[in-house]
């Protein structure tokens, strides 16, 4: 079987790393438009039950992820002054550079192919000579709104707020700041 997955984020490297363990004869082809070096989006941080899940499908990528991760047991959260910290929690965290080349190592370990700086035309060759196409090209994806009709996608954009900020300051805890402003 031949199956094409478009975009090599964490989630289409990870679906190809799962796939072809448990189907090596599999060919499977990652398309990625970007080069391996780039990246969007900043930190990626995992809880202890999801470094469970990987270790129970992968312990290869779960051995290199925490190898590479920084790790906190508690949460603090900074508040109108005031310092809360909650332990037992268990986070690790790495920029998302990191994850996307330990994941992109493991993939080509088990002999999946990357094609980096590759743009996939939809419709085009690379989806048509394909028995299954995976669409891992993100939140906005292209594959999601050309396809749309065939799809039937549904999209529930909620209100929330959230801003990732780094910092070169070691932290202690998985750490959170609450200011109020205008």
């Amino acid at each position: 079987m031949k199956i094409h997955v478009v975009g090599g984020g964490p989630a289409g490297l990870y679906f190809a790393i799962l796939m072809k363990k448990k189907w090596p004869q599999h060919r499977i082809v990652v398309f990625e438009r970007n080069r391996p070096s780039d990246t969007f989006g900043f930190g990626v941080v995992f809880s202890d039950q999801t470094l469970g899940t990987f270790e129970s499908y992968d312990r290869e990528s779960y051995r290199a992820i925490i190898g590479h991760f920084a790790y906190w047991d508690d949460i603090e959260i900074n508040f109108r002054g005031t310092q809360h910290r909650i332990g037992g929690n268990g986070f690790c965290g790495c920029s998302r550079a990191d994850l996307l080349k330990i994941l992109g190592r493991r993939a080509r370990s088990l002999g999946v192919e990357i094609k980096y700086q590759t743009e996939v035309a939809i419709p085009g060759p690379a989806l048509r000579d394909a028995d299954l196409v995976v669409g891992a090209d993100g939140v906005n994806s292209r594959i999601r709104e050309i396809l749309a009709d065939q799809l039937h996608p549904t999209i529930d954009l909620r209100p929330n707020h959230f801003t990732w900020m780094g910092s070169t300051r070691q932290f202690d805890a998985f750490t959170f700041f609450f200011r109020e402003t205008e």
